[in-house]
């Protein structure tokens, strides 16, 4: 704790106490410090409020910088009396109610962070506390991203202080257009107003923009072409306009910004060819054109010019046509390149094999035919590759076998034809579930293939040739037709969303303290489902024979309260078939808690680990695990992408998984969950760091050194789930000493010695070649969860869209497809702060 005996050195001006472990509230003796210039409290777990008193008392201070900690409660409008701030460092807290008007009165403040926390505009429709700030001529920076913040840009944004170079008001819920009076902060070199819902047009007046170096205007709903204006950014280094609803042509314009590197339009209606004048951008590193319209043939000068391409060049999901140029040799330093999903044709050029760099290479879903090039091998980086659905033929290249480090490749559904390798990545039985589509390939008996002839009784007939090259394209193409059904369906169901949805108030029938003793037969121990940290559940039968959850609170726990809190906030937006709904809630003088939605079938803990002596082992097969993994996967996606708030869980397990009559998965227990950003998240740590929360083994790795909340700590209690699911194994295993965890264990027998960590019970599931493919597709997923970076982990949006990919393969309803997320989703998040880091602390830098 802090001291509250500071409070005595009244003439001390600078105290610096960050980096801590330090605990409980600020003790308003700090207040005491009259003489205090500098105050610095930052990366602690200090909770309470904000003193009221420092705007009365603590007139001195110049800084004021307390990130980084669990400080809830309003800021105090006092703090407008402190004139002679400069700087004011509240982000990565649990701040909440409206941004103060009185911080207008700070005619001194340079910079202002209050981003990450759970601040609102008010019941303005408008962002008044803009207008206010006006008046700070001195500004630099202002962050206020990662709020609740809604309504529209005030005209008097372009009155801000000419000095502002840093604007950051992304992950908010601001809506309506964009006024051109922006394009009066003409020395912007940081501007961000990403995952909003901005509509409207880009105005052209951000030509203005002289000096800006990065511009985020990404997942909102802005509509209309790309201005051409924006050509005269000269300083331009990252421009981010994906996920809106932009239209028309990628302007000629682009190729005027000698500084451009990284340049991200997917996921718009962008229509017409790739402009050849993109060969002007000779310094990009990073191209994301997917998921639009383009159409025609990818111009060899643009590929020639892509020397300095050193992250990706995603051109997937368009209608591209023609060959892929040989000058795709030019890419030597990119880590991924994928074109999936469009109408290239011809061979795969042998230049691909000098593309050293290269660990992705994503080719799969185009009509590329001939031979597979041995040249292939020379990318010993390479650790993914899929070239699945497509016209290949011949044989498989013995020289794939030098590829050391590859860990998935999918050549399923092609015309390959001959004896599978023996050796290097084919001596694994599961890799046979992704070359399955090939008629012509055989193979060991045990690999459920056809044997190979031992001596060769000449060629097959012209009449035999013809009629199995006729089965397999009418295979092909009825098969590329089930997966663009399935794949439009999804694509057009979940693409068009509203990112923001209004949640109506809920009418909660009422229970009298009677009822609940009825019910439950005055709590009886019989009827006792479960006891955790903060309470017990019992089974409860209403009078109209309803059978319910009843959840009560030990009320001497004051975390309890708290939990309390959380969950009637959280349960009280969110309506989805995996989440567990609430029915009412009660307070009474001793009895507090919830009454929720029974779940027959228990929780998924008891079913992977029954108590009952006569029973050790799970019943549980591949498909109902699958099928359980799948439901708790878009529950998931539903709180992560589709809530507004976003709702990150913080304990996803096993035992929070309930199971109702026809065993649908519901999600439960939200005491610890977080109300965090706008549907539209960048899925980075986006909220304050607090104390380690959570059941030990599910718990991130970054939460344990300091990192901040964010859904990608839920992804990887995910992946630790399934990991769970097929190994029976919990992560808190006796066997699990030193640095071995759970996602290390099957990391070291996957995929060659699976049968030594799988559940006996999928074992024997697994016996024909689908089934083993979807349990090896399986632990995939989970270990790519349960990665240790963040940064490498899949959004639970690609998660859920994988492992229904899995389940419709294995059905017979679709193609196998890659299992990790999308290249453009997993390398994106490299653009922004590093995790961990504050932006208070943090500069701009020039691309």
């Amino acid at each position: 704790m802090v001291p509250m005996e500071f409070g005595l050195l009244s003439k001390l001006k600078y105290l610096y106490l960050g980096e801590n472990n330090l605990t409980g509230n600020i003790p308003p003796s700090l207040t005491n410090m009259s003489k205090l210039n500098e105050l610095y409290l930052e990366q602690n777990q200090l909770s309470g409020h904000v003193p009221w008193e420092i705007g009365t008392k603590l007139t001195s201070l110049q800084i004021l910088s307390l990130w980084g900690n669990q400080l809830s409660g309003n800021i105090p409008n006092s703090i407008g009396n402190c004139s002679n701030l400069t700087a004011i460092d509240l982000d990565n807290n649990q701040l909440s109610g409206m941004v103060p008007m009185e911080l207008g009165k700070l005619s001194l403040l340079q910079r202002l962070n209050l981003h990450s926390n759970q601040l609102v505009s008010g019941s303005s429709s408008t962002l008044t506390f803009l207008t206010a700030l006006t008046n700070c001529s001195h500004l630099e920076k202002l962050n206020v991203a990662d709020n609740y913040l809604n309504g529209v840009f005030p005209l008097s944004i372009g009155l801000l202080s000419s000095k502002l170079f840093k604007l950051d008001l992304s992950d908010n819920n601001i809506s309506g257009s964009i006024p051109q009076q922006i394009a009066n902060l003409t020395n912007l070199t940081f501007l961000d107003l990403s995952n909003n819902i901005f509509s409207g047009n880009i105005p052209s007046e951000i030509i203005r923009f002289h000096k800006l170096e990065r511009l985020y205007l990404d997942g909102n709903r802005l509509e209309g072409s790309i201005p051409s204006e924006m050509g005269e950014m000269k300083s331009l280094g990252l421009l981010s306009l994906a996920r809106n609803k932009l239209s028309g042509k990628i302007p000629d314009s682009l190729c005027s910004l000698p500084q451009l590197r990284r340049l991200y339009l997917d996921h718009n209606y962008l229509s017409g060819g790739i402009p050849a004048s993109l060969e002007g951008c000779q310094n990009l590193e990073l191209l994301d054109l997917s998921y639009n319209k383009l159409r025609g043939r990818i111009p060899r000068q643009v590929i020639a010019s892509l020397k300095n391409l050193q992250f990706y060049l995603n051109l997937s999901w368009n209608s591209l046509d023609g060959s892929l140029p040989g000058e795709i040799s030019k890419i030597v330093m990119a880590q991924a390149i994928d074109i999936s999903g469009n109408q290239l044709h011809g061979m795969i050029p042998n230049a691909i094999g000098d593309c050293t760099a290269l660990e992705h290479l994503n080719l799969s879903r185009n009509a590329f035919e001939s031979r597979i090039p041995d040249t292939i091998s020379k990318l010993q980086n390479l650790q993914e590759m899929d070239l699945s659905v497509n016209f290949l033929s011949g044989s498989i290249p013995l020289s794939l076998r030098r590829l050391k480090v590859l860990r998935y490749m999918n050549l399923s559904f092609n015309n390959l034809s001959g004896q599978i390798p023996g050796d290097g990545l084919f001596q694994n039985s599961t890799v046979i579930a992704l070359l399955m589509g090939n008629r012509g390939l055989c193979g060991p008996q045990n690999y459920s293939l056809p044997a190979c002839p031992k001596q060769s009784k000449g060629n097959l007939s012209l009449l035999r040739k013809t009629v199995l090259s006729a089965v397999g394209i009418i295979a092909f193409i009825l098969c590329s037709l089930i997966v663009g059904l399935v794949w439009r369906q999804k694509f057009s169901r979940r693409q068009f969303r509203p990112t923001n949805y209004i949640f109506e108030r809920l009418r909660y029938p009422k229970f009298s303290y009677q009822d609940l003793l009825t019910a439950t037969n005055g709590f009886d121990e019989a009827n006792l489902l479960g006891v955790g940290n903060f309470g017990s559940v019992y089974r409860g039968n209403l009078t109209d024979g309803k059978v319910v959850a009843i959840k009560t609170l030990d009320l001497q726990n004051e975390e309890a309260h708290k939990s309390f809190k959380t969950e009637c906030k959280v349960l009280g937006r969110i309506r989805h078939r995996n989440l567990t709904r609430i029915i009412s809630a009660f307070s009474y003088p001793n009895l507090k808690g919830l009454v929720l939605q029974f779940a027959s079938n228990g929780s998924l803990e008891k079913q992977l680990y029954p108590d009952r002596d006569d029973q050790e082992i799970c019943e549980l097969g591949l498909s109902e695990r699958l099928k359980i993994a799948i439901d708790v996967a878009h529950g998931m996606e539903y709180l992560h992408h589709d809530c507004s708030p976003q709702v990150v869980h913080c304990d996803l397990k096993p035992g929070n998984v309930l199971l109702d009559s026809d065993m649908t998965a519901l999600v439960t227990d939200f005491g610890i969950s977080r109300l965090t950003t706008t549907p539209n998240t960048r899925d980075l740590p986006s909220t304050t760091t607090i104390a380690l929360k959570g059941s030990i083994g599910y718990i991130a790795p970054e939460y344990g050194v300091g990192g901040s909340i964010s859904t990608k700590g839920d992804v990887y209690s995910y992946g630790i789930l399934i990991l769970e699911m097929v190994t029976r194994k919990r992560p808190s295993d006796d066997m699990f000493v030193g640095d071995m965890n759970l996602p290390k264990w099957v990391r070291s027998a996957f995929p060659e010695r699976i049968t030594d960590i799988v559940d006996g019970r999928l074992l024997r599931d697994a016996n024909d070649m689908e089934e083993n493919r979807c349990l090896v597709s399986f632990i995939n997923v989970g270990l790519i969860c349960s990665s240790e970076s963040p940064r490498e982990r899949p959004s639970m949006r690609d998660v859920a869209r994988a492992l229904e990919s899995v389940r419709a393969s294995v059905m017979g309803r679709a193609a196998a497809s890659n299992l990790t997320a999308t290249i453009s989703d997993l390398l994106r998040n490299t653009t922004r702060n590093p995790i961990g880091t504050s932006a208070s602390n943090t500069e701009s830098c020039t691309l």
